[in-house]
């Protein structure tokens, strides 16, 4: 049973239409009103939940979608999860590159500084 509608007006650039009238047909909208809540829908449900967060919404291909799927089907992980997971390992990752990197550079730091000769008239 569908909730009672009202009308809203709404104005957009001939670009924007253009690009809502090629969504038409896709995801189950037949209308661009079915669109624009669609839109709306996904809009308002990403928003973060406490003012200091923020949301990422990023492209998924057909294959880690098929494979995002069968991951929540086998094991109730949902697309939300594996992406934050994912972004955790990225971050942890990086950090780690970060310090192997610092470690190396300060190693070579200190071999230059052992091998440099130390000249009487430059310490006190």
């Amino acid at each position: 049973m569908s909730q009672p509608s009202q009308n809203v007006s709404l104005r957009i650039t001939e670009d924007d239409l253009n690009e809502l009238e090629s969504r038409v047909g896709l995801d189950g909208a037949r209308t661009r009103s079915d669109v624009i809540r669609l839109a709306i829908h996904q809009f308002l449900q990403g928003q973060p939940l406490l003012p200091e967060m923020d949301s990422v919404r990023i492209p998924i291909g057909r294959a880690n979608k098929m494979h995002l799927g069968q991951l929540y089907e086998l094991q109730g992980i949902t697309t939300e999860t594996a992406c934050q997971e994912g972004l955790k390992l990225y971050i942890a990752n990086a950090i780690k590159h970060q310090a192997e990197t610092t470690e190396t550079l300060e190693a070579a730091l200190e071999v230059s500084r052992a091998a440099t000769i130390r000249r009487e008239e430059y310490h006190e």
